[in-house]
This record gives structure tokens, sequence and C-alpha cells, in this order.
């Protein structure tokens, strides 16, 4: 009998410590809540009355895409947006001697919309200067591997090419079908030696044909993109030594396959680093070279919140995007250009 009462007050003692717990848990529960609410799901409330209401989700358009981070990626996802080029009237070619002389070189970023529109047309015009735009879509500032570097028989249509070709290095032929680049460097009446500025703008498709930042054996080769940046800025210093050179970064983007977004600039490596990191290249070598340098990634603007209104395919740049572009261009071309003049 003394055995059965002890069992029971033991059970007892037992039941009231649980008790305890469990009502300790839900006040520290119910302090977390507001007042006269009883959340019932992570998305319904239970008011005082009984009724059963929908948390407030916040805005989509206010929460930027996620992305992976720090991704290695197969090489083959990364690939440039075609884009669809209708027929439209070429820039027109000027000579007035009493202008500015800029020459673009670069990839489909200053190549796309050749109507005046584009980025170079633009910022031509707002700084009233000669434009000429020897800019190629899809090429990179390096060579590719299995391309020829000797004078004789050069097969690289890359910016290497293209200032090779302003110093008339190499023949144009190579240029055949860049109808609009090849014009220009046939023409007899630009002496790129009067060149003001040369803007340079790389580094998007050296990124996405994985081409190494720098090789280790070989820092100052140019298929490499440290290696190539360097190769040209050295050889327009030696064209047009009065000139200023302007080496701009890739921009920001974002990166598909098919609808799916895969990543972006900050988190895709291609083995190489991210886009950001060949961002810093550029940087870098503006700094060694002692050239003016556009960090294009960050100053734009162009991010994650903003990819959707400056970036028509995750890359390439919408109207808006472009005159963005030409705006900062424009700025800092005229501001340097005053303080040349003070």
């Amino acid at each position: 009998m003394r055995k059965v009462k002890l069992f029971k007050l033991s059970a007892f003692l037992i039941w009231v410590m649980m008790a305890a717990l469990l009502l300790n848990g839900c006040s520290k529960q119910t302090e977390e809540k507001s007042v006269g609410e009883d959340v019932v799901s992570d998305d319904v409330i239970l008011t005082e009355t009984g009724e059963a209401i929908e948390k407030e989700q916040p805005t989509p358009e206010a929460v930027p895409t996620p992305v992976l981070e720090n991704a290695n990626i197969d090489p083959a996802l990364l690939v440039e947006p075609e884009v669809e080029k209708g027929e439209v009237q070429e820039e027109a070619i000027e000579y007035d001697d009493g202008k500015l002389q800029i020459v673009f070189l670069g990839d489909s970023i200053f190549d796309n919309n050749r109507d005046g529109t584009g980025v170079p047309g633009r910022t031509a015009a707002q700084c009233d200067a000669n434009g000429y735009n020897l800019a190629i879509g899809g090429t990179s500032a390096s060579v590719e591997w299995d391309e020829h570097t000797g004078y004789d028989d050069w097969t690289s249509r890359s910016l290497v090419g293209v200032v090779n070709a302003i110093a008339k290095n190499i023949p144009t032929d190579i240029f055949v079908n860049d109808t609009a680049t090849k014009t220009i460097l046939d023409d007899p009446n630009i002496d790129f030696s009067k060149t003001d500025y040369f803007v340079v703008e790389y580094g998007m498709n050296d990124f996405l044909n994985t081409h190494p930042m720098t090789i280790q054996d070989a820092p100052s080769g140019t298929k490499s993109y440290v290696g190539a940046l360097n190769y040209s800025v050295v050889t327009l210093k030696s064209i047009a030594p009065d000139a200023t050179i302007i080496l701009c970064s890739p921009t920001y983007a974002q990166f598909y396959n098919g609808d799916w977004m895969i990543g972006d600039g900050n988190s895709i490596n291609n083995g190489y680093g991210t886009l950001f990191d060949y961002k810093g290249s550029c940087e870098y070598v503006a700094n060694d070279q002692q050239v003016l340098f556009f960090n294009a990634y960050q100053d734009l603007g162009i991010d994650g919140y903003t990819a959707d209104e400056y970036l028509e395919d995750g890359i390439h740049l919408t109207d808006k995007g472009r005159q963005l572009y030409a705006d900062a261009l424009t700025k800092i071309i005229l501001k340097y250009e005053e303080t040349k003049n003070n």
C-alpha cells in the first residue's frame, strides 16, 4: 500500500514538472507574438475573435532575385545571348579637325546599335566629338588559344588584333566581315595618332570564354585578359603618345540557362574567377599603366535590383542602360578636359 502511494506521488510530481516546463515554453513563445494574436502557421494569424487572417507578405519587386554563391559552373553554360540586329543606318563618319577625336574599342556593349543610339554614338554626340567605333561584338581582349599571332599569319579579331591593325602591324583583311570596323581602319582621312581619347571596353567575353585573367608562366602574354590589356595600352601609347586612355571594366551581368537564372557576376566562377574579379584585373592594369579607369561594374548602378531596367537579356544594355553608360563616359571625358585646360 505504501509503495502504491509513493508511486502515485512520484507520478504526480513528474506530471507537475512537465506541466511547468510546457507553460514556461509557451510563455516565451507568447512574448514573441503580438498581443491578442495567436500564430497557427507561418502564413496565418488567429485573432482574439477567432478570425484567421493571412500575414502580409513582402512585395516581390522589393526582393532581389536570389543567386548562387561562389558557384563553380560548367563553362558551357556561360554563353553570350544573341542580339537580333535589324538593318540600321551606320553612324556617319566625321572629320572635323576642331573637335575631339574619340576612338572606341570593345565588344557588343559598344558594337550594338550603330544607329546613333549606342554607347559610342551617344558619347561622341554629347562630347561634340568625332567618334570612331572599332568595337566588334563577341570578341575578347585576349587572343584565343588556337589563333595565330604572327604578323604574317595573324587570325585574331580580339582587342589585340584591332590595336595591331591601328598600328599597321597587320593587314585589315582579318576584319572583312566586320564592315564598320574595317571601313574605319582603312579610311585614309583618319589619323589615329591624333586621337584624344581611346575608350577600351572588354572583359565580358574573356570571362564567358574562360580566358585566364593572367598566366603565371607568361604574365605579359596576350592570351590572358591582363596580358592583352597591358599589350594594348602600351601599343596605343606608342601610336598616340598624347592620347588619354580610359579602360572600362565589364558591366554587372546575370547569366541564364534558358529561362532559369543560374547566377550573376558576383557569384558565378568560370574557373579563373568571377566577373567581378575580372573587373578587379582591369582596374589593376589601369593603375599599373597609369591610365583612367571606369568602374562600369559598380559605378553605373546596375545590380540585382536594377538589372531588369538596364539589361535586356542579363548582359546587353537596354536603351536606358546605354544612355546611362554614355552619360557616365561623357562626364569622365568632359571633366578630364576641364583639368587639362585649367
